[in-house]
Parts: structure tokens; sequence; C-alpha cells
């Protein structure tokens, strides 16, 4: 419970922003995204496993209200998962096995910009809401037939117990603004999910939480940008 409390604390600071004076030029932006996610999921009892790649895209609006501060909300969609190089053998084979999570999230961060007009250091970081539509499972070599003898994991062949994701989100980046008004955006971001994937009433797992990070490059027009004379 704690941890929701500290989570809508966060959501709240992210929102301070707006009731703040307005003493320079607003700058409104709209943009777009795509990049690759690195996940994994942190079970404890642990597991071996190793990072799951996936792919991540989607659409941003920022407003920066205050000289170097703003806030950024995100329409998003991210694979995440977990994968593991062995859960079992079939003879003298090693089967693996990995699961793709497929989500639309919905970050709200607050946004902060360091440097000059062309080239600047961003942050970004907030809470993040995320709704998990599909999984797959897959499973090395692909004609392994599960099978509760072989002693997989309990989770194998399974469905996921919580669709609905809670998440804190931290990002670093770079952009660099054309005079035009647009902007590219290189960022790395971390998170970690408070939810557990398996209930830990039907699983051996006291904790299964999903973490990891993304890289992305983004696209950003500035709407607001005000427009030289024709002489």
């Amino acid at each position: 419970m704690k941890k929701y409390l500290i989570l809508l604390l966060i959501a709240g600071c992210s929102l301070t922003g707006f009731a703040q004076p307005k003493d320079f030029k607003t700058e409104l932006y709209i943009g777009a995204s795509g990049g690759m996610t690195f996940s994994k999921v942190r079970f404890y009892p642990n597991i071996i496993e190793s990072f799951q790649q996936g792919n991540s895209g989607g659409i941003m609006f920022r407003l920066i209200s205050e000289p170097h501060i703003g806030f950024q909300v995100e329409v998003n969609y991210t694979q995440k998962g977990w994968k593991e190089d062995s859960i079992g053998n079939a003879g003298d084979t090693k089967i693996g096995y990995s699961r793709i999570l497929n989500y639309v999230s919905m970050p709200i961060m607050t946004h902060v910009n360091l440097g000059n007009k062309a080239f600047r250091f961003t942050i970004n970081l907030g809470p993040e809401v995320a709704y998990m539509f599909s999984e797959e499972e897959h499973l090395t070599p692909a004609s392994t037939v599960i099978s509760a003898e072989q002693g997989f994991r309990t989770y194998v062949g399974k469905p996921t117990d919580t669709q609905l994701d809670f998440l804190f989100t931290f990002g670093l980046g770079m952009e660099y603004h054309l005079k035009k008004g647009g902007a590219f955006a290189l960022e790395g971001r971390a998170y970690y999910s408070l939810p557990n994937l398996f209930n830990p009433d039907n699983y051996p797992y006291k904790v299964s939480q999903s973490n990891g990070a993304q890289v992305k490059l983004a696209y950003l027009f500035q709407i607001n940008k005000k427009r030289k004379a024709a002489k």
C-alpha cells in the first residue's frame, strides 16, 4: 500500500508546474518515438534469466511552462517480458523459454531540460500506467511439448494474473532543436513495476515484478513556434 501512496505523491509532484506563473514563452510540442526495450522479471525465489528484447513506439505531448521545466504525457506500445536459457531437458536437449508481454502504456512525467536553445540534456521521471492486452510464450526448440512430468516451472503454459501495471519511470537523454521548430531526441530509460505478474497465493514466487531499460529515438515538433513575417 505504501508503494501506491508514493506513486500518487509522485504524480502530484509531476503536475505542480500547472500552478506556476508564466513568465517566459511557453513551449508546446507533439512528437512520435520508436525504440527497443530490454526487460526482466524480478522473481523471488530467484530464477536464472536474461534480458528479453522487445519493441516500443508511440506519441507524446510536452508542455514546458517554466524555464527548463514542464511535463510530458505519452501513449506507447511497449513489449516487456523475460527469457530463460533452460527450464528443463528433453532428452539431451536443453529447453529454452521466453515470454513477451504486450502493453499499451501512459507515462505522466515531469520534464527537466538543461542547456541552450539548440542542444539540451533532458530528464523525464514520473509514474506510468500500463495495460497488457496480449502475451506470447516461446519454447526452444519450438516443437517442445509442455508436460508436467518434465518439471517445468509452474507458470509455463499459464497466463499472468495481472493485466494492469503501475510503474515508475526515469529517463536521461539529449536533444537537438532545429531553428524551424523541430527537435531530435535520444533517451535512455529505466522502469520498475509495482504489481506482481503472478499471484503469490497460487505460485511459489513471492515477488514477480517487471523491470528493465528502454532506448528510444524521437522527433518532436513545436506547434507554437513563432514564424518570422515574410518581407
